[in-house]
């Protein structure tokens, strides 16, 4: 079974909402469904640096103090493949956004607690929800 690597970042503001795109009503997978930014780790790439890399090609946003906090496995069989993505929390003092328009249509900053208000990718309400227990226990 081959492996890929998927690196994300959930990026809050100086104001702790939290970066969400909205994948293209082209894209193959999941169209219109909201995630956060992210991507296939390079070979030999560092995941958090490869995190930083997505980010900045996504949403034009520098990130700072990106941190590993989520994980999660699956594997698709019609691929033969286990896909692993690792999650990183960043900071970014900048609101300023330029989604990529060949990947996303658009993107909101939410409070956290409010993600469920939105067609997400499978992983990322349990993502959130573990980011604001990390928050709480900071």
């Amino acid at each position: 079974m081959h492996k890929g690597l998927i690196v994300h970042t959930v990026i809050a503001n100086d104001r702790g909402e939290v970066l969400i795109l909205q994948r293209s009503k082209h894209d193959d997978v999941l169209p219109g469904y909201w995630d956060i930014p992210g991507g296939t780790l390079e070979d030999g790439e560092d995941p958090a640096e490869g995190a930083i890399r997505e980010t900045k090609e996504e949403t034009g946003l520098d990130v700072s103090d990106v941190r590993l906090f989520f994980q999660k496995s699956n594997v698709d069989t019609s691929k033969n493949k286990q896909f692993i993505t690792l999650v990183f929390h960043a900071r970014t003092s900048a609101t300023d956004v330029t989604v990529s328009p060949e990947d996303h249509d658009t993107y909101a900053w939410i409070s956290p607690s409010t993600i469920g208000d939105y067609k997400t990718v499978d992983y990322l309400v349990d993502c959130l929800r573990a980011y604001e227990e990390l928050r709480s226990n900071a």
